[in-house]
């Protein structure tokens, strides 16, 4: 649920009148990024022998900043930069990997 923003999490009221909290798996992922940026971010990364699953890109913040990571420590300079761009748009987004729980 860390990952959803609590205005975005819908709610249930139950026949007692108390509200509670659906699960955030109910919500649609949506971030800084779309997935053809992280399908474009995998081909980089494959063309230099390093694997990236882009949909835990959506979702896995740990996993997501580790890639980056190695996207940027890469001796591919468009990928450098893509994962640079990347790793910028969730910064300024306020969801980002710093904040890891």
């Amino acid at each position: 649920m860390h990952l959803v923003p609590a205005q975005s999490r819908p709610a249930q009221e139950w026949s007692s009148g108390a509200e509670v909290e659906l699960p955030g798996l109910l919500m649609p992922i949506a971030g800084p990024v779309d997935l053809r940026e992280l399908q474009a971010l995998q081909q980089l990364m494959s063309a230099q022998r390093l694997g990236l699953q882009p949909t835990r890109m959506l979702y896995d913040r740990l996993y997501a900043f580790e890639r980056l990571a190695a996207a940027h420590a890469s001796a591919d300079e468009s990928l450098r930069e893509l994962a640079l761009e990347l790793f910028q748009r969730y910064q300024s987004a306020g969801e980002w990997i710093g904040l890891v729980h």
